[in-house]
């Protein structure tokens, strides 16, 4: 029995295929959809059929339409008018067809319990990856989603669809291992997305600037439903909690929503009414950000437990945005106008400030967001420049990815969603342990 297949495009349901079904039509968005063989036999197949694909793409790109003819005999076997026929219809942005029988694995590896098969659709010239699965025997392990991760990154980087996230000297940092999104209103696709979270059973909420829509997704991106917070004013931040609470800054206000559903709970009572951003601490308590330069740590009933004034702390010109705190207690503020975080101990003392405007490879021209993971690595967003890391006291370590990245959110498994604005796209990245 299949789950339910969506399309790579628009995410609409997909009929389930015949037996014998190479290709599906998405009924909502016309998008032709390239099924791949059975799950146990085809993931050496699609690694293969995706490498040259892949290079058969990059042939075309630059003009070499008989080396690519040739490439693709030579990888995938057929005859010279299939492989004629598969070009054309690669050059007019339709799928290239199925993998030649002659390229298939005769024998079948043993397949996981939950066991992802590739799909591949080129819709308008653009390569994008989905997945199908059968229906496991129990809950799909850990083991299998990260298998299906790499497949799906594997695939989309096979064909050119997803940006290497390299640093100055070649290395990786993050592997990125999906990336889901596309431009539009409809499911699945983004206008202005800025804001990301993820709650504890790993659904993933991505909120638009304007117009208050909230859409979600499961940890493979796949949509799940949408529902709207305040439509009239901007949405400024975004959090969830372990138990798929989703708290929403709107107003100044925080605003409780039921993640799921997007059922309005309530507002986050307290006499202060001036809220940029909120972030839930891992002992389920908030730490806010406020228009008067305060860091606010209160209950989730309102009570305040602590306030830390930054002009007192820091200076007259700390005006921070953005706040994190990690396992140890400690809270980083990003103050977005003069590009430093500032770093304070579980006590609310003034520890340091690093990064700020330069040209040095810790600073930072123009930061966004931040999220601190569960070894205390400090990550922060800065447009145009991908994702910086630091250690917990400040000291550049990496960055990783580019373009206009504003919210960035973690998970327990150092799982980092991103919100990749001008892409109209989430890009997941596993980070090192």
């Amino acid at each position: 029995m299949l789950s339910s297949l969506r399309c790579p495009t628009c995410s609409a349901p997909l009929d389930p295929p015949g037996p014998h079904a190479r290709s599906l039509t998405c009924p909502y968005c016309g998008a032709s959809v390239l099924l791949t063989g059975p799950a146990g036999q085809a993931r050496d197949a699609d690694a293969q059929h995706q490498q040259v694909i892949g290079e058969v793409l990059n042939l075309l790109r630059s003009g070499s339409t008989i080396q690519a003819i040739k490439v693709y005999r030579g990888g995938l076997g057929g005859g010279l008018r299939e492989a004629k026929e598969a070009i054309e219809r690669l050059q007019a942005g339709q799928p290239a067809g199925s993998i030649p029988a002659s390229s298939t694995s005769a024998s079948p590896r043993p397949s996981l319990a939950f066991a992802a098969v590739a799909v591949l659709a080129v819709v308008g010239g653009s390569i994008w990856a989905a997945q199908r699965a059968t229906a496991p025997a129990r809950d799909a392990s850990q083991e299998a989603t990260e298998a299906v991760e790499r497949a799906l990154a594997e695939a989309n980087r096979a064909l050119g669809a997803i940006p290497g996230a390299e640093n100055a000297r070649g290395d990786v940092f993050a592997a990125e291992v999906l990336r889901f999104g596309s431009e539009g209103t409809g499911a699945g696709r983004f206008e202005d997305a800025r804001s990301v979270a993820v709650d504890g059973d790993g659904r993933v909420y991505v909120a638009e600037y304007s117009g208050g829509r909230v859409q979600v997704f499961d940890s493979l991106g796949r949509f799940q439903t949408q529902w709207m917070a305040d439509t009239d004013m901007p949405l400024r931040d975004l959090a969830a909690d372990r138990n798929g609470t989703v708290y929403v800054v709107q107003r100044g206000r925080i605003r409780r929503y039921e993640g799921a559903t997007g059922r309005r709970l309530d507002d986050v009572p307290s006499r202060v009414n001036q809220f940029d951003a909120v972030r839930v601490a891992l002992d389920g308590t908030l730490w806010a950000t406020s228009g008067r330069a305060n860091i606010v740590h209160l209950t989730t009933d309102g009570e305040i437990l602590q306030t830390i004034d930054l002009h007192e702390a820091v200076g007259d010109r700390a005006d921070p945005e953005r706040v994190a705190v990690s396992g140890t207690g400690d809270v980083y503020a990003l103050d977005n106008w003069t590009g430093e975080v500032y770093h304070f101990d579980a006590s609310g003392r003034f520890v340091d400030r690093f990064g700020g405007e330069g040209e040095g490879e810790g600073s930072m021209d123009q930061p966004a967001d931040l999220a601190i993971d569960g070894r205390g690595r400090v990550y922060v967003s800065d447009l145009g420049e991908g994702i910086k890391v630091f250690d917990a006291s400040g000291h550049y370590i990496d960055r990783f990815g580019g373009g206009v990245i504003f919210g960035i959110a973690l998970t327990d498994r150092d799982e980092l969603y991103a919100a990749a604005r001008n892409d109209h796209a989430v890009v997941k990245y596993r980070l090192p342990r």
